[in-house]
């Protein structure tokens, strides 16, 4: 019984022909890859285990023959085997097993007219095998195959004639992969294919005359899918790029694009991953730009070390690089308005450690920073170098303890050169309770400025100041009920009291620092500014209250209302640059209204309103309605006075059965012109999917990029074209796969 044992296993093997990709595999493998190596996991024999054989008639000669006739079962542990009959001959150590030959290990089932096979060689064959795999072990569709025979070699490695492949429902051939010969060796984890083509509503779209690919998990080197697209700057565009697999922890994709305006592209990455270091370098070069007429590049290098070895355990090193040709070379070559709107590339080169309540980093920063010559960019300071010592301790005998300061040495070839040093300790006593919270806070902020010669006539100077505040809030909450909806609403009134000298500051000068955005964050911090170089006066009072309704059976926030306002008991009188004070009482009032109104609309708003001038300063509103997963409707409106107003309404909808509509528009209503659009459509059915996507954003020269996305997506094969899915989920909120719907 231990040989016969094998005969269940092998002819299971053979379905692994159906999931044969066509590309190689590399760290983010395709479904068919995924799909190979869980059925190579599905197949391995499991542990001996009871048998059971069921058949109307079982007869033989000891030594000779065994034979069951009629209805043949044989069970094992995850393993059905039938047949109208099932022969062994012990003389030449061979099964037969004839007439409607069916396999089923969980779930996966393989049919066919003949499987014949020597059980110690493991040599034999099967014909006319027929397949199904069953939509388990992390599969996302269910799958089907035939082919004309597999051959069972021996040594674990079978050889299939003739296997066609597919996703769609049998009678459905929408698609299909179609290989002329297979073989398989699953000692090495390794297939190897003849005259692979890919067939699409009966049209041959990829041919592979070889293909070589992994039975399990593993990478290994070849080419990944093809991609095509176009933009307005580029043309047409189409790319092949060829994964390398140098070593199980070192790896590289090399992209060689051709772009139809300008001239060939060659894009290379390159990861890597040690136990004490991980890193990627990318690198692009255009030769000869026909467009501009000159040498093109990037390159980017991120890379994370630990340096235990070396100095410490909580010692960590890292590099982020980034560099380019040109200025306009993101403008001209991307077609991601993530990458088009970057102005400043770093390069930054840090040390640090850290304990849990202790941290220090030293670092270098600089930037290449790309000008638009309509509108020039002063290029940002560079740290030589910044050093940041920190430190947090809660809890200590009922205190919060904490410690912010820095070392920073900032140059810049046309703007005062200097150093600062900034020491900010500070203590808390936070009392907590179950309806409320009380936290008194004494800090003391100390600059010292080391200034080199300059024209504006800054000197070294030092300023020193204390901070103390007063932070407090309690929360009541009361049951009630709303059309027959039992609710909670709660009641959340806070109190926050700053108090800062005045320092002049005027002679200070401004490395690093601007004012924060005036938000619900922002009234109750210590400091209106950010950067260092100037500490806001204060002394003053913050309101605030925020209500919740919240469904008592599901915990969902029906409602979120938040009003809250800075009253001043003394006008601020330090400034960034004017030295004009006007005297004022109270802020902007803040109000904010958010929540989930309903099963299928979300709201969030806030608004801004000047009560010294009776005016509204900021707004902004968006609703979301989703009425089924893969409805989406998105509306917003933003509007600042005198400098901004936009509309942004995107939407993922289903037009008709299959068919899904894609858009998004970002209008600005001030100037009158498109920020960005999409307009695109999806097809689903079933067995693959297709999307074309138009994508229009305006760039930093106030120019356009234009781009077409095309993709054809075989489920349980591979994707062809640029993948438009970061694209899309960038611009429509809560947009999702079909298949991410329908799981």
């Amino acid at each position: 019984m231990r040989s016969a044992r094998r005969l269940f296993r092998l002819p299971l093997a053979a379905a692994i022909l159906a999931c044969l990709p066509s590309w190689a595999a590399d760290g983010n493998q395709s479904p068919a890859l995924r799909l190979v190596a869980d059925l190579r996991a599905a197949t391995k024999t499991k542990p001996d285990g009871p048998r059971q054989i069921e058949a109307n008639r079982v007869e033989g000669v000891l030594d000779e023959r065994t034979s069951a006739t009629g209805d043949v079962t044989l069970r094992q542990e995850g393993l059905a085997l039938h047949a109208d009959r099932i022969e062994y001959q012990d003389g030449i150590d061979t099964a037969i097993a004839s007439g409607n030959v069916v396999l089923d290990r969980d779930g996966d089932i393989v049919k066919g007219d003949k499987l014949e096979l020597k059980l110690e060689t493991e040599i034999g064959y099967m014909d006319n095998p027929r397949f199904y795999f069953s939509k388990k072990l992390n599969r996302r569709q269910e799958a089907w195959a035939n082919a004309k025979r597999v051959d069972f070699e021996g040594d674990e490695k079978e050889r299939f004639i003739g296997a066609d492949y597919t996703t769609c429902r049998p009678g459905d051939d929408e698609w299909y992969l179609r290989i002329s010969e297979l073989g398989l060796d699953h000692a090495r984890s390794v297939g190897t294919g003849y005259n692979g083509t890919v067939m699409f509503k009966g049209i041959p779209i990829l041919y592979m005359p070889y293909m070589t690919f992994p039975l399990n998990n593993d990478r290994k080197s070849g080419f990944l899918p093809p991609s095509f697209g176009s933009s307005s700057t580029s043309g047409l565009e189409l790319s092949l790029p060829y994964y390398w697999n140098i070593a199980p922890n070192m790896d590289a994709t090399l992209t060689p694009k051709i772009l139809t305006r300008r001239g060939l592209l060659l894009g290379s990455e390159f990861r890597y991953l040690e136990p004490r270091f991980q890193g990627q370098f990318d690198a692009e070069y255009l030769p000869s730009d026909r467009v501009i007429g000159r040498d093109r590049y990037l390159t980017t290098l991120k890379h994370a070390h630990n340096l235990a070895d070396w100095i410490g355990n909580g010692w960590t090193g890292t590099v982020n690089a980034q560099m380019v040709s040109d200025d306009n070379y993101f403008r001209d070559l991307s077609t991601r308005i993530a990458n088009t709107a970057q102005t400043n590339l770093p390069r930054d080169v840090s040390v640090s450690y850290g304990n849990g309540w202790l941290g220090f980093s030293a670092h270098t920063l600089s930037y290449q920073t790309l000008q638009d010559p309509a509108a020039p960019v002063l290029p940002p300071y560079k740290l030589a170098p910044q050093l940041i010592l920190n430190s947090h301790k809660d809890n200590y005998g009922g205190f919060d303890l904490n410690l912010s300061s820095e070392l920073t040495d900032f140059r810049h070839p046309t703007l005062v050169n200097g150093t600062r040093l900034i020491i900010n300790p500070s203590v808390a006593f936070p009392i907590t309770r179950s309806y409320g919270f009380f936290t008194p806070k004494l800090g003391y902020s100390y600059t010292r400025y080391e200034m080199g010669e300059n024209n504006d006539g800054l000197a070294s100077a030092t300023r020193s100041l204390p901070i103390a505040s007063l932070d407090t809030g309690l929360a009541f909450e009361r049951d009630f009920f709303f059309r027959g909806a039992p609710l909670v609403q709660t009641l959340e009134p806070r109190l926050y009291y700053l108090y800062v000298p005045f320092r002049d500051q005027s002679r200070l000068p401004n490395f690093s620092t601007a004012e924060s955005d005036f938000n619900f964050a922002q009234i109750f911090t210590e400091n209106i500014f950010i950067g260092g170089d100037r500490v806001a006066d204060a002394n003053q009072t913050t309101l605030a209250v925020t209500s919740r309704f919240i469904e008592k059976e599901t915990g969902i926030e029906r409602l979120r209302a938040a009003f809250g306002q800075r009253f001043y008991l003394s006008t601020p009188r330090v400034t960034l640059n004017t030295p004009g004070i006007e005297e004022v009482r109270s802020s902007d009032l803040l109000a904010a209204f958010s929540g989930q109104a309903s099963g299928s609309v979300w709201l969030d708003s806030s608004f801004q309103y000047s009560t010294n001038q009776n005016r509204l300063e900021k707004a902004s509103a968006s609703v979301r309605y989703s009425p089924d997963p893969g409805k989406i409707f998105n509306v917003s409106y933003r509007y600042t006075r005198d400098s901004l107003r936009q509309v942004d309404v995107s939407t993922q909808w289903p037009v008709k059965p299959g068919w899904t509509m894609l858009a998004r528009l970002n209008h600005s209503l001030q100037d009158k012109r498109l920020l960005e659009g999409l307009l695109g459509v999806e097809y689903n059915h079933g067995c693959w999917d297709f999307r074309m996507v138009a994508h229009r954003f305006t760039t930093a020269t106030q120019q356009y990029s234009n781009s077409i996305l095309l993709q054809l997506e075989l489920k349980g094969l591979s994707r062809l074209g640029i993948n438009p899915l970061e694209t899309l989920r960038q611009n429509i909120p809560g947009y999702r796969r079909y298949d991410e719907i329908t799981q």
